[in-house]
């Protein structure tokens, strides 16, 4: 069986430029994080600082993204896609790179903040480039395609950090100037897709409005109850994947007693369930005659994956956990990206796309605050291990029940 009929009636997008340099550019926006982490426990020496502060360089490059995604979102609609693609690409890849030249930690945040600048202009703009260009099916598929990219790429590229990491603590930050041969090809083989006839005959246009005017249509979309659930939805499997990422390591050593090998094993059995999930958005969606009851089934995996992994005695037990999450979270980010893009229109989708993907960023942030402050109360009276089984599967069923409901508000009319 071939790999486009493996992935359905939409698997035509993989024979057009445009949709193969926007993946190129979306691997950039994929990496950001998962380059540092593997490496972060090894920088305190370099840097001279306590290990306590190292957290800050994550925080430095999520900070800028939850205000600079609508505002990179809003510059696109207003003055086209492919400017603002190119100028975050060089950005991040210019603050990522230079992280190997300097020591200075507060160069290093400084770096990192504008690599978080830089990152606000990727994601939300190839996600609206999708829309502006594709329709039906090649639109379903190429979100699907394009979330399965990061997934490899958060799969991949954390194992070349910790093996280049072996050689030198500054050869990982040489991974982000993939960026700027990628910008590169952008800026010669990508045409401006707001500017590109959707295969529907329809074009998106960019906005005629002034900017109080654009402003007020943006916002007005946002809050229409079907466009507003879904746009809230994403922040449901955002919460799980952070609540994942903190406590995966905890709950691998601590609790189950094994080595970070095995926390490593799992988060790449996640990404690239992930990654095999998302690309059947485009056969799913069709199968289902819409993307209502693949949300609903999303939303149930992530719940039911997650408390399990809450409760897992044993490691093979929380692999099954895994596997149930990433088929979760390859259903619903994709396919929530898919259904905003179809929801607004053309000179409205790069704004409402960055609404989007702001609160994404917004519930990464406060994921951990919220679990660790009720892992910090729960603790005295039941121990650390209870408090996080307890906390996480608290999680998993409020993720399950609230995303359930949510995704019921956007579908109800």
């Amino acid at each position: 069986m071939s790999f486009k009929r493996a992935i359905g009636d939409g698997a035509s997008v993989l024979d057009d430029t445009t949709f193969r340099l926007l993946v190129f550019a979306n691997i950039n926006g994929a990496i950001g994080a998962v380059v540092v982490s593997p490496v972060l426990e090894g920088l305190s020496e370099p840097y001279g600082i306590e290990a306590t502060r190292l957290g800050l360089m994550m925080t430095a490059f999520t900070a800028p993204s939850i205000v600079g995604i609508p505002v990179a979102g809003a510059i696109a609609d207003r003055y086209g896609r492919k400017p603002v693609l190119l100028a975050s690409l060089i950005l991040f890849g210019a603050g990522g790179s230079a992280l190997a030249l300097t020591t200075d930690y507060s160069v290093v945040l400084a770096l990192r903040a504008v690599q978080g600048v830089g990152y606000s202009g990727i994601i939300p703009v190839v996600i609206a480039s999708i829309g502006d260009v594709y329709v039906d099916a090649e639109e379903t598929s190429a979100h699907g395609l394009r979330y399965s990219s990061s997934a490899l790429s958060q799969a991949v590229f954390p194992a070349l950090a910790g093996a280049l990491a072996a050689l030198s603590w500054r050869y990982p930050f040489l991974l982000f100037a993939v960026a700027f041969p990628i910008a590169g090809l952008v800026y010669v083989g990508l045409d401006e897709p707001s500017s590109t006839p959707r295969s529907d005959g329809g074009r998106a246009t960019a906005s005629d409005r002034d900017t109080d005017a654009y402003i007020r249509a943006v916002l007005s979309a946002a809050v229409r109850p079907r466009l507003g659930a879904v746009l809230l939805a994403l922040g449901v499997p955002a919460f799980v994947w952070i609540t994942f990422l903190t406590y995966n390591s905890f709950f691998i050593v601590e609790v189950l007693g094994h080595s970070t090998l095995y926390a490593s094993g799992l988060l790449t059995v996640l990404s690239l369930i992930n990654a095999m999930t998302a690309s059947q958005a485009g056969r799913v969606t069709a199968a289902a005659d819409g993307a209502f009851r693949p949300l609903i089934v999303a939303n149930v995996a992530l719940a039911v994956g997650l408390g399990l992994f809450a409760l897992a005695p044993s490691v093979p037990v929380a692999v099954v956990a895994v596997g149930c999450v990433g088929v979760g979270f390859g259903l619903s980010f994709s396919l929530l990206r898919n259904v905003i893009t179809t929801r607004v229109e053309g000179d409205l989708r790069g704004g409402v796309v960055g609404i989007g993907e702001s609160i994404i960023r917004l519930s990464n942030s406060v994921g951990p605050l919220l679990t660790g402050a009720a892992i910090a109360v729960l603790q005295p009276g039941r121990g650390f291990v209870t408090s996080l089984r307890w906390t996480v599967l608290f999680v998993a069923v409020a993720a399950g029940v609230g995303g359930v409901a949510i995704i019921y508000v956007g579908w109800r009319n």
